[in-house]
């Protein structure tokens, strides 16, 4: 149990870190934690992914439907508790003072938070976006080594590009 109660507590730093260093953009993390949300992956950038590039829009159902499966194993494994209970459960600070970290709507949910779904969700969702982003953006202007690239410059050919 002690590795656990280290991880929440890290988790809880983590989460009281990111409020009050960034005060009133919880608005924001919402946004960014919704649009990774498992109904908007299907509603909204599947189809809009499918009509860009078929197969990002492949990977993210994908990374979507197996991160949710995982998400849920992981819960049943490990049966955290979320980190707006922990404190207040856990005894772990004893006479400590209690980080005071706020709850929004979004995260009053019942059942294990641990590991937190909308993390895992976001993380896998985003990286297979961000990857595909960085594709396009990079494009395909890597040079093909052949026989017309080696003929402009004078080098003779291979006998295997001769066609």
């Amino acid at each position: 149990a002690g590795a656990m109660d280290w991880l929440h507590d890290l988790g809880v730093r983590a989460a009281r870190y990111l409020q009050e260093t960034f005060p009133g953009a919880e608005g924001w993390f919402l946004l960014v934690s919704a649009l990774a949300d498992l109904r908007n992956v299907f509603f909204v950038l599947f189809p809009a992914w499918f009509y860009l590039r078929r197969p990002v829009a492949v990977r993210l159902v994908w990374v979507a439907v197996v991160g949710d499966w995982l998400n849920l194993v992981f819960k049943w494994i490990l049966f955290g508790q979320r980190p707006y209970w922990w404190v207040q459960d856990s005894g772990y600070y004893n006479n400590a003072t209690i980080p005071q970290i706020r709850q929004f709507p979004v995260t009053c949910e019942t059942g294990p938070g641990s590991p937190s779904g909308h993390a895992m969700g976001a993380a896998g969702v985003y990286y297979v976006m961000v990857t595909a982003l960085l594709t396009i953006a990079r494009g395909k202007k890597k040079p093909k080594l052949g026989y017309r690239h080696c003929r402009g410059r004078g080098f003779p050919p291979h006998p295997g590009h001769l066609h």
